[in-house]
């Protein structure tokens, strides 16, 4: 009675304390850190930076800002999830933080936990706005962000998939002295943002409630008609110790921290994206040469395929046609050793009958020359009977 009594009051304070989904949404597959550094270095440059460790730089183009390009809104049942339509969002849209940087732009730091959405949300005034969350932040606490972090958006289009073409424009200081911070006294982690019933309330529209499941990795990550399938691996914390990007390089000496971020930040930084053009002229000699070669080489490869099929064509013709040349007099001899006992037994079945037609032609022969006989005598009959009837006249 006493354990299932402690029992009861564990699971009470549980319930009270709240567990945080992201936490507790544990997956049955488990990744190493380096997965981070492999499948991202595809999609953007690693960068040491003497605060942060390694971070992630990511190919993008100019106007580029997390959490507000390529992707979208959904409602789930665990929170507001952002759903990117790009191959590296199911790391950097939902595993670590985001955070400015004057010289490299904006930088992704990795973590560990999996949450619908690393954002911290605003509203007020009939607007909705959210701000990716930085290195050390966490859900419900109220920091100072840049304004021109904030993204806002009228309640009516937070879920449509073209929510770029609904950002509100100008000042977004403006839009942040309107708006409060969303915070939950009941601490139930699973809303992230505004809840469904707030959002129905002021739309006037049902918002339709998306189930999350697990996706077994990274491409088969897809939006369905009531689902979220999504890649969200448990990451191992041992293996930080070990893991290593293929390719980092050493990050500026003296980079510019988010507090001094201009108000046009979402435009590429010209310092590194220059040297990276550069770097890509540099190297685009070399790689018409190599696509030259590699051109030619293939070439030389097909040809010697087709070369390679055409002897083999021309040695499997020799091939049939000797062995139909040593087929041909055994295949003659045993016909004509199955033929011999048939035309054994056709001579001897023919043997009486060609006898049979002598004897028969034979006959036929005989016949005329006894017919005619006769007929050759008759007349000479004639003349002496004449003489004897004249005699006795006289």
């Amino acid at each position: 009675m006493m354990k299932n009594h402690f029992r009861l009051i564990a699971l009470a304070m549980l319930l009270f304390i709240g567990i945080p989904a992201q936490k507790a949404a544990a997956q049955n597959v488990a990744v190493s850190y380096q997965a981070f550094y492999d499948q991202m270095s595809p999609y953007g440059q690693w960068v040491y930076d003497a605060q942060y460790g390694n971070v992630w730089v990511p190919n993008v183009e100019p106007g580029f800002r997390p959490y507000a390009t390529d992707g979208h809104w959904v409602m789930t049942d665990n929170g507001n999830m952002w759903v990117s339509d790009v191959p590296w969002g199911w790391a950097a849209y939902h595993y670590g933080r985001w955070t400015y940087n004057g010289y490299y732009g904006w930088i992704w730091i990795p973590g560990y936990e999996w949450a619908p959405a690393w954002v911290s949300w605003r509203t007020g005034g009939g607007y909705y706005g959210w701000a990716p969350m930085g290195p050390g932040h966490v859900y419900g606490g109220m920091y100072e962000y840049p304004d021109n972090y904030w993204v806002f958006v009228n309640p009516n289009y937070l879920y449509h998939h073209n929510i770029y073409n609904y950002y509100e424009r100008g000042d977004m200081g403006m839009y942040v002295h309107r708006t409060n911070y969303i915070t939950y006294n009941d601490r139930d982690s699973r809303y992230y943002g505004p809840r469904r019933e707030e959002i129905e309330r002021e739309t006037h529209h049902r918002v339709e409630v998306y189930r999350v499941s697990d996706a077994r990795d990274a491409n088969e990550s897809h939006m369905g008609r009531h689902e979220v399938s999504v890649y969200r691996p448990a990451i191992s914390r041992e293996s930080e110790q070990t893991a290593r990007p293929s390719n980092v390089i050493q990050g500026n000496a003296h980079p510019v921290r988010p507090e001094a971020v201009s108000e046009n930040h979402q435009t590429a930084p010209p310092a590194f994206r220059q040297e990276q053009r550069q770097q890509m002229q540099n190297q685009q000699p070399q790689n018409q040469q190599y696509q030259q070669h590699q051109q030619q080489y293939q070439q030389e490869q097909h040809q010697q395929h087709q070369q390679q099929q055409y002897q083999q064509e021309q040695n499997q013709q020799h091939q049939q046609y000797q062995q139909e040349q040593h087929q041909r007099p055994q295949q003659q001899y045993q016909q004509e050793q199955h033929q011999q006992p048939q035309q054994q037994e056709q001579y001897q079945h023919q043997q009486p009958q060609q006898q049979n037609q002598q004897q028969y032609q034979h006959q036929q022969q005989q016949q005329p020359q006894q017919q005619q006989r006769p007929q050759r005598q008759q007349p000479r009959s004639q003349p002496q009977s004449q003489p004897q009837q004249k005699e006795k006249k006289k």
